[in-house]
């Protein structure tokens, strides 16, 4: 592995708080010693600790609906109390450098325009939130959101209205390190509707529109990272993720899927596909990993991080570190080196407590 390790900007002398110097601390011992004992290469994809949100376009229920919600949910409910700045302020305000996003089927713009809970608020004479006051929901194309129905609200009605908006920043800030966009392709429901599977056709749907916003040319593949070695794999263990300055103001797409979703993906595409995958170590395709739990996963990914694979993992989940001002599962992610550090919480949730997750900024001129 390259020994260069990077959290705050080079050579650039700032006395950043103490999170955020633990982080830089963590990740340094996370990769070892041998890692960050000379300066003396460029800083490749892996050798950066970047802050990512968890459904970065997620927008809290109303109050009615969060009621309907709570009214059979219970205290599980709760899991869905977070709002997020659109996602170009993410990326400007917060540092973000990796955004997920929830993405549902809707060739016909016909299955999301009338969430069930929009309707019991008419019925019930509830005053609520405009929803979709330009009709977007309305057109064809993937849409946005957490689950339909009910938590349905979204700073980006549609896969490339999100897209868009990366990428007008993007060209605005043509030095940024590459933004991952993780994608979860969904078709669950909690309510009766029902969704379209992620089958046949639909993954050449998601590569074009992908493709409609995105050039070939700004994003970062698995072909690009695999190079002309035999697998990706042997490409991240042996020579490594490429620098970071030779993909500065690209994107890369990873699937946040396992299981069905991803082998059909994986079926339905060959090597020019766009989505990194998340699949055991031995595969061939093995390049990033997702592991979520880092208290339960802790060796687990300082070992995958340590043998040059990406990793994404959680900060916190289900609002229960905030409700609780824990730290803990959020420090123990940081020192794992995993590279992609998820959060509800960028910023604190003053309705809660003062925890937040934060990390040096990304190495930008």
């Amino acid at each position: 592995m390259n020994g260069r390790l990077v959290g705050p900007r080079a050579r650039q002398r700032v006395a950043f708080r103490a999170p955020r110097v633990l982080a830089v601390m963590a990740m340094a011992a996370a990769l070892g010693a041998a890692c960050v004992a000379e300066d003396t290469g460029p800083l490749r994809i892996n050798q950066q600790q970047l802050l990512g949100t968890h459904n970065s376009y997620h927008i809290a229920p109303d109050a009615f609906t969060m009621a309907a919600i709570s009214s059979v949910a219970g205290d599980e409910a709760k899991a869905i109390d977070y709002t997020r700045r659109p996602l170009a302020e993410q990326l400007e305000q917060l540092g973000v450098r990796h955004l997920e996003l929830d993405c549902y089927l809707d060739p016909e713009g016909t299955l999301y325009r009338s969430p069930l809970a929009v309707t019991m608020a008419k019925v019930a004479g509830a005053r609520v939130p405009p929803f979709d006051p330009e009709g977007r929901l309305g057109k064809p194309g993937i849409k946005l959101l957490h689950s339909p129905d009910f938590d349905f609200r979204t700073t980006n009605e549609t896969l490339r209205d999100a897209l868009a908006e990366v990428k007008a920043w993007s060209d605005a800030h043509a030095w940024h390190v590459p933004i991952f966009l993780l994608l979860e392709l969904k078709s669950d429901s909690f309510s009766g509707s029902q969704p379209l599977p992620w089958e046949g056709n639909a993954f050449a749907a998601l590569h074009h529109e992908l493709l409609d916003v995105w050039p070939r040319e700004r994003m970062l593949t698995p072909a690009d990272v695999q190079g002309g070695a035999v697998t990706l794999r042997e490409a991240v263990e042996g020579i490594g993720w490429p620098a970071v300055d030779g993909h500065r103001g690209k994107v890369a797409f990873l699937l946040d899927n396992e299981g069905a979703e991803r082998d059909r993906y994986l079926a339905a595409t060959d090597d020019t596909r766009l989505l990194f995958v998340s699949v055991p170590r031995e595969h061939p395709l093995a390049a990033w990993m997702k592991r979520n739990d880092p208290v339960g996963q802790e060796a687990e990914i300082r070992e995958l991080v340590r043998d040059g694979f990406l990793v994404r993992t959680r900060a916190d989940a289900g609002t229960v570190e905030a409700r609780e001002n824990s730290t803990r599962r959020r420090d123990l992610a940081i020192a794992t080196g995993a590279q992609l550090i998820s959060t509800d919480y960028p910023e604190p949730d003053p309705r809660l407590s003062d925890y937040s997750v934060q990390l040096p900024p990304p190495v930008e001129p």
